[in-house]
């Protein structure tokens, strides 16, 4: 399993592409609104986050959700018994 600084490094580079931002300007208390995202970017970012990590987030994502809640979204994610295919 990837450790949280791996997922944190990873995240961060997903985020500044997907929303054409600097990752310098990415910190931990940063929600995705301040990033730009709107509600449809955050359900295509999950999409992506999920297919990137092979994961998958049992709660939505939100405009207001943090970097570092999403660090921990991931986190848990992977930490959690895969969900069988339907």
């Amino acid at each position: 399993m990837p450790s949280r600084l791996d997922i944190t490094l990873n995240l961060l580079r997903i985020l500044a592409c997907f929303l054409e931002q600097s990752q310098h300007r990415i910190r931990p208390d940063i929600t995705l609104d301040e990033l730009g995202a709107d509600s449809f970017d955050v359900v295509e970012l999950q999409a992506v986050i999920e297919e990137n990590f092979a994961i998958h987030i049992s709660q939505a994502i939100h405009t207001y959700t943090t970097f570092a809640e999403l660090v921990d979204l991931v986190f848990s994610a992977m930490s959690s018994p895969p969900v069988p295919p339907h």
